[in-house]
């Protein structure tokens, strides 16, 4: 078994990749080609998601910025937009799905599932999925540095975040409110807190572990792995207040930052 993971393994995880882009990128697209969608209601969707573009071309940019800054391999950066606007969104959405499965079939009361569903799911699948992309980059370049895992984890972040977007205003286009307006713009305001500050902890939380760092412990780069859980888990849970997405969103913002110093 060894020998022929020797002699076919790289081939089998580029074949294993290939395949799940493909199934990740018709799985998102094929949503609007489904006959239930009306034609008259795709401006509006259209137009609203173009919202999308007031965080989406600055944090292009600032990639760009941080791929210059850190050194960023090329490779690294093509693969990272390639996986990570493909699987992550899919693999989340599929993870959250088999939970919600289980969920609904144990005893636990329907009262429970409703506010506490998206704090049992999202933050395992989803955060595992962006960690994922991170982890195919690291096998697929036959190793990246922290600063690399940085700034692939931010993108598959980004990945995440802007295909998670289209897929609310969508709903809420084609099926809640006939208007996407209202849930874009809640989704831009909370974009820059979120998804990509997670993706960025975990993946250097990932690296720092598998390649075992001297200069970030393995018991810190554990701590790396599971904040982003556990903070999207607190997240997720049903809190109240105009005080949530604020705090919540300017935590990470900061514990990303923290890592950017751990790797700079």
């Amino acid at each position: 078994m060894r020998k022929f993971f020797d002699n076919y393994g790289y081939k089998l995880l580029v074949i294993i990749t290939v395949a799940l882009v493909f199934v990740g990128f018709r799985d998102f697209f094929s949503q609007f080609a489904e006959k239930d969608k009306s034609v008259a209601l795709f401006p509006a969707f259209l137009t609203a998601s173009s919202l999308v573009l007031l965080y989406a071309v600055p944090t292009a940019f600032f990639v760009r910025h941080l791929v210059n800054r850190l050194n960023v391999s090329r490779k690294v950066v093509l693969l990272s937009f390639i996986l990570g606007f493909t699987i992550p969104l899919y693999l989340g959405g599929e993870g959250n799905a088999l939970i919600s499965q289980v969920l609904f079939s144990t005893s636990v009361p329907r009262a429970v599932i409703d506010s506490w569903g998206a704090a049992l799911t999202a933050p395992f699948t989803e955060e595992i999925a962006k960690g994922l992309v991170v982890l195919l980059v690291y096998l697929l370049c036959r190793g990246i540095s922290l600063k690399e895992a940085f700034v692939s984890g931010m993108i598959s972040g980004f990945g995440f975040q802007v295909l998670e977007d289209w897929a609310y205003i969508s709903q809420a286009t084609f099926g809640e409110t006939n208007s996407g307006f209202s849930i874009a713009f809640e989704r831009v305001s909370n974009a820059l807190g979120s998804h990509m500050a997670f993706g960025i902890v975990f993946g250097v939380g990932l690296i720092a572990v598998i390649k075992n760092v001297p200069a970030v412990p393995r018991l810190k780069a554990l701590c790396l792995i599971l904040a982003p859980v556990i903070l999207h888990f607190i997240w997720n849970s049903p809190l109240e207040g105009d005080w949530v997405n604020p705090l919540f969103g300017s935590i990470n913002l900061n514990l990303a930052y923290y890592v950017f110093t751990i790797v700079n």
